[in-house]
């Protein structure tokens, strides 16, 4: 289109050779705006609006403006009118602030409703309101009793006191200057929260959210004629570009240079469980545009840490006694590229010993003759594919590709070509000699100098912080005294009010909602081999008979072979298998051994001809063979009770795949010290777990709702941990043979023809002998001994509910988290389990009516600071509904609001309005959408959907059909059916995680809404003896009275 290029000229545009991809990028003469679009095919379009972000102080400007542009621009002046608009046009938005950027998300559900909002969003961003109301709501305040609140201080308090926040912020304190970006906490420190002001972010605002320091990226199936007018017209709207060139942040600063002298230095972070530790070891790295060595850095960062046998792993982790859990490799990629080794599950006596060994082994490599080259080109090739495979999943890695160009890129746009288009330093990384790599670790990991943070855990920390925090909650109260905290109140309650004026109806309904049938729904297909008659529905799959590929399965097929395969075709160049197996099999008290069997493609291999293979050379086969491997829980993040075993490869390797999974499900050998390094890990990694609030609320959940037949209660690391020490007990005192015949039996049991379903994804149309290349792997079987089992008959969470799991009712278990500083919290009540059931519909638009970006809970609770959010998810193979508060900073009142909002709505007191209704069906239109963006994950649902749940393939089409067809009415009857039970004792059960300073608050306000009391102390300290104790011997003489993450699927 001639005339658009007066004002957006075209940078550059190729087609990526690796990906269905083609990019593009433009830049406006007029203003500087950069545009980005990833045209890759999916339903979803996604939107990036990336603003570059510095800052010298740890005030926290760029992520309390990240905030405040959602609640209204100077077109838009209401709150919520950004959201309220996304959730009728199938949208979702979002943002997040890293160190040097903050970006804005839209994701949409189709074009229709991506171009619509994106130039009001757009608006938001160059134009907030930015009141004093909405700062004082969203970033901090003090409420009439004396208590700190905020959205964003609420957000900072549930992480300022984590090892990992404390970890990383000392080390951006030692790596880079006082005065440089890169040393900032952006999030904004809970101290500096408290004296920030409004002025200071709309300078911040001024200064930085400027037309040329902002690209808009796009990812998706999009009119490009029509996004280059809805933009020209949008620039037009916005200031030209300045006379003097603006100073681009970061790239026009000072920048920060590798350290001159190497710096350690032990910091602690509050926890009582003071056994193990964490390490941090970083580096300033290369330059970033350097594509060549900044991948091969990458290739080395690898070498060290991607599987068992990498150099610090085979002799750090998987070890007798290991110094680690796990060591990863990360980079920040700045200006120069930051490399950070972290280290988890460290024992605390060993920190500083294991600083000394990683350096020790880093300084190994630069010996040219140490350097494994063969394991490095495995590497090489690995991460190829494994990057390839990435892109084929989302183009999320073009975005962040994007946003890096835009940030730190030349601004002729020339580097978003260099790093996207080809692959080739994968290939000339292959030529290189051991000494080009022993040189660059030389150059990167020894000559220059690092930082290494030593965290080390201390129970007198954790216990000054308790003390500090109740100190200054007296000290506000005696500050401002009543009357003081009165005028706070009051001032709030007239911010809510003007943050929270009704947004007109019409503003809502003049923008048309558009068509659900124009969204492009991914279609893949189905095939079937081998056995299926009793094993699937027939009748709730739409598998092909007639076409070529059909034929060629038929012409494969043995005669009277005994396996069922299921085969889901679609563009690729990959290929995985997915054996799907019953835990319902093994007797209950071997599930807890299932952490173990994890494990199971690190151990070694012993043929029936006596050939063996030690697990070392295990990994590097599977390595070469394979691009992923692994045995987990569940299928597709679902059916929790089912065990997966999963392999992922190019079309090519299908035989050797197959082979693989022959040789681990039948000759793995169980050996003492390879076990024994597994329980010590497993051990070791246990603090860590119980440092975190929220997984320590769900442990709670999981062991009292459910029995030990439920892998979520037997696998559970506060279950076993007993368990676990226990067996590490046993192997000292000779007691292996036990261990290793439980572990014999559990796989020999597991992997039965009968007990194995077999799922093939991907580029199948490719396979050479789809079918009889599996005859194999059939032999070791004989066929006449059973009958396969059928999907139906596989095992459901719901059935293995424990007394209280069936019952759900009248307990309520606070669990003590002595290191953390905000509340977790879930109660649960019982819905139906049947797929199928007429009230899964209704609940689902319940929920979304509740649940609403803007929407009920969100008014009432996010943004009146009293948790950083309150959610209800349903889960029908737990057969639970479920209230949550993340990161509360009054969950006490957090839960007394969702219940009256709950009980109000229930009741008629307050109205379920059309407008919102349609607003929670487009919701859930835009997350079904959004779970099948890419070809794997829209094949994975339909399998979902079609085997395992036997909804059938027009499920989602008579699903949306039957939302569309509901009424305030059917809300209202589920919420008195269901959502009530919630906060009912008689009906619910409530688990949830919090400070020790608040147990007693928490205790009295539950056992006054009806609940018996359990606290559970799973700190682990060397004093404590009992897992529970009741409420009422703690708080006997108690006197004061306080004040008041499973996606859903259709």
């Amino acid at each position: 289109m001639t005339r658009l290029s007066s004002s957006f000229v075209k940078q550059i545009s190729f087609e990526v050779e690796y990906a269905p991809t083609y990019i593009t990028k433009w830049k406006s003469q007029r203003t500087g705006l950069q545009l980005v679009y990833i045209n890759q095919p999916s339903p979803m379009v996604n939107g990036y609006f990336a603003v570059a972000t510095e800052i010298e102080n740890n005030s926290g400007c760029p992520h309390t403006l990240e905030h405040l542009v959602f609640m209204g621009s100077k077109k838009f002046p209401f709150k919520g009118l950004l959201d309220g608009l996304g959730n009728r046009l199938y949208s979702q938005t979002n943002a997040w602030t890293g160190v040097d950027q903050t970006v804005y998300t839209l994701t949409t559900a189709g074009w229709d409703g991506f171009k619509t909002l994106l130039p009001i969003y757009l608006d938001h961003l160059f134009n907030p309101t930015l009141t004093n109301e909405a700062c004082l709501t969203e970033v901090y305040h003090i409420d009439g009793k004396g208590k700190e609140k905020g959205v964003v201080f609420s957000e900072m308090q549930g992480i300022e006191s984590q090892s990992w926040f404390i970890l990383f912020k000392s080390m951006q304190e030692a790596l880079y200057a006082p005065n440089s970006g890169y040393s900032s906490e952006t999030g904004g420190l809970m101290s500096e929260l408290r004296h920030l002001t409004n002025k200071q972010i709309r300078q911040f605002h001024k200064s930085m959210y400027r037309p040329d320091n902002l690209c808009v990226v796009i990812t998706g199936s999009i009119d490009q004629d029509e996004l280059l007018e809805i933009m020209l017209e949008f620039d037009n709207e916005i200031p030209l570009l300045p006379k003097v060139p603006n100073k681009r942040p970061f790239v026009d600063s000072k920048h920060d240079e590798p350290l001159s002298e190497s710096i350690s230095k032990v910091v602690e972070f509050p926890d009582n469980n003071e056994s193990t530790g964490e390490l941090l070891m970083s580096w300033i790295g290369p330059k970033g545009d350097d594509v060549l060595v900044n991948t091969a850095v990458d290739m080395v960062g690898a070498y060290f840490t991607d599987s068992p046998i990498s150099l610090f792993n085979k002799h750090l982790v998987e070890v007798e006694n290991p110094y680690a859990t796990e060591i990863d490799y990360t980079t920040d990629d700045y200006y120069r590229t930051a490399l950070n080794f972290t280290c988890n599950g460290v024992p605390t006596d060993k920190l500083q010993e294991l600083e000394l060994k990683m350096k020790e082994l880093l300084k190994s490599q630069i010996v040219p003759e140490n350097v494994n080259v063969l394991y490095m080109r495995q590497i090489i090739n690995q991460q190829r594919l494994k990057f390839i495979s990435q892109t084929e999943k989302s183009p999320g890695i073009f975005s962040t590709i994007a946003i890096s160009d835009f940030i730190y890129g030349k601004p002729d746009g020339s580097e978003l070509q260099k790093w996207s288009q080809n692959l080739d330093e994968f290939s000339t990384l292959l030529t290189w000699t051991n000494q080009q790599w022993s040189d660059l670790i030389n150059e990167y990991f020894v000559e220059n100098h690092s930082v290494t943070i030593l965290g080390r855990p201390s129970a007198k920390l954790n216990a000054l912080h308790k003390k500090d925090n109740k100190l200054m909650n007296k000290q506000i109260k005696e500050k401002y005294g009543e009357h003081g905290l009165k005028l706070f109140a009051e001032s709030l309650d007239t911010a809510q009010r003007l943050n929270d004026e009704p947004i007109p109806e019409e503003l809502i309904t003049k923008i048309k909602k558009p068509d659900p049938s124009k969204i492009a729904f991914i279609k893949t297909k189905s095939y079937k081999a081998g056995l299926t008659k009793g094993v699937v529905d027939l009748s709730t799959n739409q598998y092909i008979e007639s076409d070529a590929f059909n034929q060629i399965l038929y012409n494969d097929t043995p005669i009277d072979f005994p396996m069922f395969i299921h085969f889901e075709s679609f563009k690729s160049e990959f290929v995985t298998i997915q054996l799907v197996m019953s835990s319902a099999r093994l007797r209950p008290e071997l599930l807890k051994y299932m952490s173990i069997i994890e494990e199971i493609f690190s151990m070694s291999i012993e043929l029936p001809n006596g050939k063996y293979f030690p697990y070392e050379m295990v990994v590097a086969d599977l390595n070469r063979d394979l691009i992923e491997f692994e045995l987990d829980n569940g299928y597709d993040d679902q059916f929790l009770e089912l065990i997966n075993m999963s392999v992922k490869f190019e079309t090519r390797n299908y035989e050797k795949a197959i082979e693989w999974l022959y040789k681990i499900s039948h000759f793995v050998k169980f050996e003492e010290p390879r076990i024994r390094v597994i329980i010590e890990k497993i051990i070791n990694s246990i603090p860590d777990k119980k440092r975190n609030g929220e997984s320590m609320m769900y442990s709670s959940q999981y062991r009292n709702l459910f029995t030990d037949r439920s892998l979520r209660k037997a696998q559970d690391s506060i279950n076993t941990e007993q368990f676990f020490k226990d067996l590490l007990t046993e192997i000292n005192e000779g007691g292996f043979d036990k261990i290793a015949s439980d572990l014999e039996e559990i796989k020999n049991t597991l992997f039965q023809l009968d007990n194995i379903k077999v799922l093939v994804l991907g580029n199948t149309k490719d396979l050479e002998n789809p079918v009889s290349s599996w005859k194999k792997f059939v032999s070791h079987y004989d066929p006449d001994s059973f009958q396969v089992e059928a999907f139906s008959q596989l095992p459901r969470s719901f059935q293995f509910r424990s007394s209280l799991g069936s019952q759900c009712g009248y307990e309520a278990f606070l669990i003590n988290i002595p290191a953390t500083e905000s509340t977790h919290l879930v109660t649960s009540t019982k819905i139906p389990t049947d797929y199928l059931d007429d009230d899964i519909a209704r609940i689902s638009l319940a929920i979304e009516f509740l649940c609403a970006v803007e929407g009920p809970f969100w008014r009432a609770i996010r943004g009146t600071g009293l948790a950083y959010g309150a959610n209800i998810k349903k889960n029908i193979e737990t057969g639970y509904l479920s209230f949550s508060i993340y990161r509360g900073s009054d969950p006490k009142q957090a839960w007394l609001r969702a219940k009256e909002l709950v009980y109000q709505y229930s009741s008629g007191e307050l109205e379920v309005d059309a407008l919102s209704l349609e607003s929670a069906v487009s919701s859930i239109v835009n997350e079904i959408a959004n779970s099948q963006e890419s070809n794997y994950e829209a094949a994975s649902f339909k399998i979902g959907d079609n085997v395992f749940k036997r909804r059938g393939p027009q499920y989602v089409e008579s699903y949306f059909k039957k939302l569309n067809g509901l009424n305030a009415e059917d809300v209202v009857y589920v919420l008195k059916k269901y959502f009530v039970n919630l906060f009912d004792a008689a009906h619910s059960a409530v688990f949830t995680s919090l400070p020790s300073d608040k147990i007693e608050e928490m205790g009295e306000f539950l056992h006054k809404q009806g609940y018996n009391i359990s606290v559970e102390n799973i700190e682990g300290t060397e004093e404590d003896e009992s897992d529970c104790e009741s409420y009422e011997d703690r708080t006997a003489t108690e006197t004061e009275s306080g004040s008041e993450d499973e996606l859903q699927s259709p």
